[in-house]
């Protein structure tokens, strides 16, 4: 996951790690629920993006069937403007999937 998401690789990781059935709050309390709506979802963000965005991903902290991440990434998006994120991200895993995250303001 970390290695992915430095890179810019959202929907690859998505694809490789979540599971079908995947639970997605955002931090202003938005879930999408199923592996269908969270890719859709991800898709559509990144396709607005202008030009490359600035990501930081940090080392994961883990216990037990969870890890999280902080996440920073200064972006330019058509629908959104110039942003500026800063997020902990908490994922929950099962079987070796990603079932759960929630992201942090």
């Amino acid at each position: 996951m970390v290695h992915l998401c430095r890179n810019g690789e959202f929907v690859n990781a998505e694809e490789e790690l979540y599971d079908a059935n995947i639970v997605h709050v955002e931090a202003n309390g938005t879930e999408f629920k199923g592996f269908d709506a969270v890719l859709s979802k991800e898709k559509h963000f990144l396709k607005k993006l202008e030009g490359k965005p600035v990501i930081r991903v940090s080392e994961p902290i883990v216990a037990g069937d969870f890890f999280t991440l902080g996440m920073h990434m200064e972006f330019s998006h058509s629908e959104l403007g110039a942003k500026i994120l800063d997020e902990i991200v908490v994922y929950q895993v099962s079987n070796g999937k990603i079932v759960y995250l929630k992201c942090y303001f």
